[in-house]
């Protein structure tokens, strides 16, 4: 039993160590709560001496009961054991789905296990799941725990609130998961001191003041190269886009970018890689400044229709552009675009195997983009006065609805109007045959290497949630993509020889 003030916690008495319960709670209450004394002190209220006393001795397995003597609230919350046993060993072996099918079924994940599983507004990882109702998608949000001082979550924008929870669902897991390593510490050494290590400087670094040398000491954790099939050691800062690098290991700026979860590492790397194509694909075609074909919506597809015709009522015509580049997987980029006197474009991308599903993925995403700038602005408007400023002072550019904000202007519509081709419209097609996501992973890594690119990945699973759920997390490093940043200074396009730069005016990816 704690205190707390007045609140009164009981167990876990198995199952859960309290240390990694305390620790829980404490996260989810924000950084700025210390975290390094169990003994918080409080008192009881005499009047719940008995109560206390019963519940003191129920067997809370994996349970805390929560007491708030103040207000007479009686609440439990499972709570997980983050030292717990690793999971089992992935076998080395096929990984089978239905003919062309991206992801194996699993059972654990429907929308009742997830939120049994993940959600506790005491103890996270995630603290609540939410709903926005005015936009032409249903669209829910995951909180994640405050574990830094920026609020995280997961989103998902689909046809129904309960499948958008299911996503938001899984991509708050993998944001929970990429965001720091939750099993045992690198090492810290410099990439001269390393064998078998992935060179800093395949990675694309800043284009200003970056403080990479060969000597300079850090973190690394193990990945595994599927291109030369042994292990190599990777910078925990590129690993890891939130992780707690000290200041004077830090020499680039990292983001979730090939981030990706499955139910088997095999379909987290592929997932991973998708997104790695999709950043690249959408950087390559900005910064060489390459006209892109319009792409045909499918006569058939009933969600692609809707929202069209919803952006048309707000002034935009939507447009799907092809930009697979080199790397194979069909990349599409969508543009919202107007010639009122209204925020004038706003792009969004995505890469699939199935060119259908990365159309779809690029039209949810910037159709949600277009409905909710106006609650961005109404939310901070200061930052949209300053918007021109931006247009004059790109290191002004810092955040992520900066990059989208100054690219909405009028004035900016000359940096992109080499986007959309003149060439007719074409269809985008692919015959997915595959029945074994490992032959698909060995197909994709086999035709990079034959690019002179090597695939790489990490194992950012957290085992709690590979334990309960069979979700497993990757981060996808595929050295001379364009890696996605947001802040114009954090733009990392030195040292890749894929990229000759035509301009280098804030990208507008959302």
């Amino acid at each position: 039993m704690r205190l707390d003030g007045s609140l009164v916690l009981i167990g876990p008495t198995s199952g859960t160590c309290v240390a990694c319960a305390e620790d829980a709670r404490l996260a989810a209450l924000g950084p700025e709560v210390p975290r390094d004394n169990l003994n918080t002190g409080g008192l009881i209220a005499p009047a719940f001496t008995p109560l206390i006393e019963v519940l003191a001795k129920q067997d809370c397995e994996d349970t805390v009961i929560a007491v708030r003597t103040d207000l007479g609230v009686v609440a439990t919350h499972h709570v997980n054991d983050s030292c717990g046993p690793p999971p089992e060993e992935t076998a080395n072996g096929p990984v089978p789905v239905e003919k062309g099918a991206l992801r194996q079924p699993n059972e654990k994940t429907t929308v009742e296990g997830l939120k049994a599983a993940l959600v506790d507004r005491r103890h996270g990882p995630i603290i609540g799941t939410f709903r926005t109702g005015h936009l032409p998608l249903a669209m829910m949000s995951a909180e994640l725990v405050r574990d830094f001082a920026t609020p995280e979550a997961g989103y998902g924008r689909t046809y129904t609130f309960e499948e958008a929870e299911r996503v938001a669902l899984f991509e708050a897991v993998e944001r929970h998961n990429g965001m720091r390593p939750r099993t045992k510490p690198g090492i810290e050494a410099s990439y001269a001191q390393l064998q078998h290590a992935l060179d800093p400087e395949r990675l694309g670094l800043p284009d200003v003041g970056h403080r990479y040398t060969p000597d300079l000491k850090m973190r690394w954790v193990e990945g595994w190269s599927y291109t030369h099939n042994r292990p190599i050691a990777v910078p925990e800062q590129v690993a890891y886009w939130a992780t707690r690098t000290p200041p004077t290991q830090r020499f680039l700026y990292e983001t979730s970018n090939g981030c990706g979860l499955g139910n088997s590492l095999t379909e987290a790397v592929l997932h991973g890689l998708f997104e790695v194509a999709e950043r690249d694909a959408f950087l390559m075609a900005w910064y060489g400044k390459t006209p892109l074909t319009r792409l045909k919506t499918p006569d058939s597809d009933p969600v692609l229709p809707h929202l069209r015709d919803r952006l048309e009522e707000l002034g935009y015509e939507l447009l799907f552009l092809d930009a697979t580049n080199d790397i194979g997987i069909p990349a599409v980029l969508s543009l919202a675009r107007t010639d009122r006197d209204l925020p004038r474009a706003f792009f969004a991308a995505g890469a699939n195997p199935d060119p259908h599903k990365a159309m779809l993925s690029a039209a949810a995403e910037v159709v949600v983009d277009v409905e909710t700038m106006a609650d961005r602005v109404r939310a901070n408007p200061e930052q949209y006065r300053r918007t021109r400023e931006l247009l004059e002072n790109p290191g002004l550019v810092r955040t992520m609805d900066d990059h989208v904000a100054v690219n909405t202007l009028p004035e900016a519509q000359a940096r992109h109007a080499f986007l959309v081709s003149d060439n007719d419209p074409v269809e985008l097609t692919a015959k997915l045959e595959h029945t074994d996501l490992r032959d698909l992973l060995g197909h994709h890594t086999e035709h990079l290497r034959n690019l002179g690119l090597e695939l790489i990945a990490v194992d950012q699973s957290d085992p709690v949630i590979v334990n309960k759920l069979g979700l497993h997390s990757a981060k996808v490093i595929v050295p001379g993509t364009v890696p996605m940043t947001f802040g114009h200074r954090n733009r990392r396009t030195t040292g890749l020889p894929r990229l000759t730069p035509a301009h280098l005016h804030p990208h507008p990816f959302p």
